[in-house]
């Protein structure tokens, strides 16, 4: 099936106004066509595009007091290399070692633990600018690689006796060989350390 053809992506290129911010006069679009939603639906919702073309959907919950943010990257374990599978989920490991701004192992974490789980609304460009950093300035430690490539291992075998994880493996397993879900997805030292040397390749 041509998932394009019978799903079309949403066409971002049309209905968007620009607006600057109030504060600061940064510039950004706003979707200023008709969204649809449910009549049971009181979230209040905008769409902006930021100048580096990064697409937001801002909501608003009258029921709320936290804030929250997800940002999808369109890639991952699907993408994996067959030679190096588990390659996306070590990738996330290193994420956490550190960035540029906050180069303290772990910052994120801290951070979220330190406003018990669930981010007020004055922590919440906190969070963000932490997690942001994952994508503009990882450090990505070279004295890390061995660790994080036992922390990846160590998870792999803490699922051997998980009966869902490993009826989810069946189903790889009996998947296409051609198709990404048949992919060994969470990675284990044979296929990532044992995987790069067969390969000549280097983690780092």
């Amino acid at each position: 099936m041509d998932f394009c053809k019978n799903y079309p992506l949403p066409d971002w290129t049309s209905g968007f106004e620009h607006r600057k911010t109030s504060a600061s006069q940064l510039p950004y679009e706003e979707y200023t066509g008709p969204m649809e939603k449910s009549a049971s639906d009181t979230n209040d919702y905008r769409l902006i595009r930021l100048p580096n073309n990064l697409v937001v959907m801002c909501v608003q919950d009258p029921a709320t007091e936290n804030a929250a943010a997800a940002l999808s990257v369109n890639v991952g374990s699907n993408m994996d290399p067959v030679e190096l599978q588990g390659l996306a989920h070590f990738l996330e490991h290193m994420l956490f070692m550190g960035t540029e701004k906050y180069p303290d192992e772990d910052e994120y974490k801290k951070y979220i633990s330190q406003h018990s789980g669930s981010l007020a609304n004055d922590a919440f460009e906190g969070a963000l600018d932490r997690l942001s950093s994952f994508f503009t300035s990882p450090l990505l430690k070279k004295d890390c690689v061995d660790r994080e490539l036992c922390a990846v291992d160590s998870e792999y075998k803490g699922l051997l006796n998980n009966d869902i994880w490993r009826s989810y493996q069946i189903g790889c397993k009996l998947s296409d060989p051609n198709h990404p879900n048949s992919k060994f997805m969470i990675g284990n030292i044979e296929t990532l350390k044992q995987g790069a040397k067969d390969h000549g390749l280097d983690l780092y």
